[in-house]
């Protein structure tokens, strides 16, 4: 199936731009049509009248109705209507209290008009088919310089994975090797967590970029959990922490629930409250919730690049989205009143 739009950015622009140029046009090419029907109309009436004048002067042929009406006032010679027809009185000579009233039906003039109107109308429904059509190319053009700006960016990260990974990998390397002879040094335990992180934010942008081979083994979502939870303690320790774990093994491909979990932890310690409180349980589902300042769009948040505070680059759970949906997994979150709730179902 070919996707039109390559995220939510692209289609917001498009409808924007559609409905402002549609509408836009719409509305004018409306105002025409009904200026037209209108004028239409009044040259249909002044036709009718002179045509009822001259009818007024033979009285010959079957056209107009005629009747006697009392004279009530001295209109004559007026265009005048009442609810079925319209008409005008005309002066009998030699009779002072009654004039010759000449009708004409209105449901026959609407029937005139409407046939006057058949090609016009034909034209407004093309040209309302045209204006749709250019409103549509108009506005998938539109979108052109905020997809190249999308595909410079994805260029961008590309060219950082690539300058990174042999320095994050050495860095790694040599901080086990320094692990290994200074286990207690303090310093060394935060180079290796700052070293972590830096490692999260890599694998991050290369799943972004490209789908990773997968091989399903049997994994324990509790072993993951944990381990994720004493890394984010050690640099988040004013985090209050409330856990209640069950082993819940699953096929899955390690590395992606690993990335799954990981950007659920680091979103819900990260984005906290001062002395706030992550709490995590497994049971059936993963379920992670977080005391949280307030979210604005929550709705926005799987988006990608989309953040509303300075803190991350926007792509985490993004990430999230993604990977759930290469493997099967449902992801939803929610924030009400404080709280930020991210659910796995498995």
């Amino acid at each position: 199936m070919i996707r039109i739009f390559q995220n939510r950015y692209e289609r917001e622009s498009f409808l924007k731009s559609f409905l402002l140029f549609f509408l836009s046009m719409f509305v004018f090419v409306s105002l025409l049509f009904v200026f037209y029907y209108k004028n239409l109309k009044q040259e249909k009436l002044y036709s009718l009248y002179l045509e009822m004048k001259n009818y007024s002067l033979t009285l010959k042929g079957d056209k107009f109705e005629t009747e006697l009406v009392p004279l009530k006032e001295k209109k004559f010679y007026e265009l005048l209507e009442n609810s079925g027809s319209y008409y005008i009185d005309v002066p009998i000579p030699f009779v002072k209290n009654e004039a010759l009233r000449i009708k004409y039906s209105k449901d026959r003039f609407r029937k005139e008009l409407v046939i006057s109107t058949e090609k016009i109308t034909y034209i407004y429904a093309l040209s309302t088919l045209l204006i749709f059509i250019l409103s549509f190319l108009f506005s998938f053009y539109s979108i052109s310089p905020l997809r190249r700006a999308y595909s410079m960016l994805d260029e961008s990260v590309k060219d950082i994975i690539h300058d990174i990974n042999t320095p994050v990998s050495s860095i790694l390397i040599n901080m086990k090797i320094l692990k290994s002879k200074y286990k207690d040094d303090e310093d060394v335990e935060n180079t290796i967590l700052a070293t972590k992180q830096l490692s999260n934010i890599y694998n991050n942008l290369k799943t972004l970029i490209k789908e990773t081979e997968k091989s399903v083994q049997e994994v324990n979502l509790k072993d993951i959990v944990e381990s994720e939870i004493n890394f984010f303690k050690k640099l988040h320790p004013e985090i209050k922490v409330e856990t209640v774990l069950k082993d819940l093994v699953v096929n899955v491909d390690r590395t992606v629930a690993e990335r799954i979990i990981t950007n659920l932890l680091s979103n819900a310690f990260k984005h906290n409250t001062r002395n706030g409180y992550v709490k995590v349980k497994i049971d059936k589902n993963v379920v992670i919730k977080n005391s949280s300042p307030y979210i604005k769009n929550p709705d926005k948040l799987f988006d990608r690049y989309y953040r509303e505070t300075d803190r991350g680059i926007g792509i985490g759970l993004n990430i999230v989205k993604k990977l759930c949906l290469e493997i099967g997994w449902e992801v939803s979150i929610s924030y009400e009143k404080g709280e930020f709730t991210a659910q796995i179902k498995l």
